[in-house]
């Protein structure tokens, strides 16, 4: 019954192509969003979750996630949790689609999700400020900020900077409408503005750190790497982890701040703490290595608080045992990494002193012969 009720609202598919919108005002940001709800009554109900990008297909964020998920109890009867994957349209009444046809799922005011299909479905916005902030016409007029506890709730831009590099790191600036040019990588440099979006690609043996001023963070990223910085307001960093490792020392954040970052199987979320993220793209892992860490399953939104000293991963299944790992050699590592910041700098001032000397030398060398012909002419 439970699967049923599921493929029918993410698969029924109604015969009207989806309509495409050109562009989204230029303002507009991709941000991610969350929502979930119930489908199906009384006894029979499942939990769907829905992941998705504000801007959608039309801002180069398309891809939907859709996940049902079982009640323990009726397991054995037959209920299987199931994800598919979909195409969302974007903007505050965008819809999901499957295949170019439309599944009857549409986003009403950025609130909530609805299906004309399967009435008992809505599945309500976490986080529907992704969309209420912004214009989604240029005929709109521009959001009111919104104005609480005495100031304005409004993004800083470019909170996020380049403390150190070391070997070759590249960046990714996102266009104005959100979407990525592949051949616009560039090479980090540490008076660099990293605006929401920035992708940043840590190859081998290479690394970084970040630093965010307001908040007394910093983030070392290890070889290997990619992270996208989707939101560095220092009031409420959001950091995505596709692949790679990164140790984060999270001293001091804002009043009521926090900092979250998102791995393909879990949410991992910190106000003051050290840690280690590892994700090979099946599986994310945390090692807390002061403090605590809320450890999150996307699969089925368990959460367990890993704390200093444990360690928690989690795949497609959800989490598994905390267990516990040596932080003095974990530190040791991370030290091994962070001693090689400094040194290309370093190393290329000593390159140009060797090689400038005989240059040097070379130089005098002719203008002493040039200045003795001209005094026996």
């Amino acid at each position: 019954m439970f699967k049923k009720l599921f493929l029918l609202i993410l698969f029924l598919v109604i015969t009207t192509p989806a309509q495409a919108v050109v562009s989204w005002p230029p303002e507009v940001k991709p941000e991610q969003g969350k929502a979930s709800g119930t489908l199906g009554t009384g006894d029979t109900q499942l939990t769907v979750n829905i992941e998705f990008w504000n801007v959608g297909e039309v801002g180069g964020y398309g891809e939907v996630t859709i996940g049902s998920v079982c009640p323990p109890e009726m397991v054995s009867e037959g209920c299987v949790s199931n994800e598919g994957i979909g195409t969302f349209s974007g903007g505050p009444n965008g819809e999901i689609t499957a295949n170019g046809k439309k599944t009857g799922i549409q986003l009403v005011n950025g609130k909530s999700f609805k299906s004309n299909l399967e009435k008992t479905f809505q599945a309500n916005v976490e986080n529907p400020e992704i969309f209420s902030k912004y214009r989604w016409s240029m005929d709109e007029s521009v959001p009111d900020l919104e104005i609480k506890k005495g100031k304005y709730e409004v993004e800083t831009i470019g909170s996020a900077r380049f403390g150190d590099l070391s070997g070759q790191v590249e960046v990714n600036m996102p266009n104005p409408d959100g979407t990525y040019d592949e051949q616009a990588w560039d090479t980090a440099k540490l008076d660099m503005e990293l605006p929401p979006g920035t992708r940043i690609i840590v190859r081998e043996k290479s690394g970084l750190i970040l630093v965010f001023p307001d908040t007394q963070t910093n983030i070392t990223v290890g070889p290997g790497t990619e992270i996208i910085l989707v939101s560095p307001d220092p009031q409420k960093s959001k950091i995505s982890l596709p692949w790679g490792i990164l140790k984060a020392n999270v001293q001091k954040m804002m009043k009521d701040g926090s900092m979250e970052i998102e791995m393909s199987q879990a949410v991992a979320g910190i106000k003051g703490t050290q840690f280690v993220l590892n994700e090979t793209k099946t599986e994310s892992s945390v090692k807390v290595i002061e403090g605590s860490v809320s450890f999150k399953s996307k699969a089925n939104g368990q959460t367990e608080m890993v704390n200093a000293g444990e360690t928690m991963t989690a795949d497609k299944n959800g989490l598994g045992q905390k267990t516990t790992f040596d932080v003095n050699a974990e530190n040791a590592d991370w030290k091994s990494l962070e001693s090689n910041f400094g040194k290309t700098s370093a190393d290329s001032k000593k390159y140009l002193y060797y090689l400038g000397v005989p240059i040097l030398l070379v130089v005098v060398a002719i203008a002493f012969v040039i200045k003795r012909r001209k005094s026996k002419v």
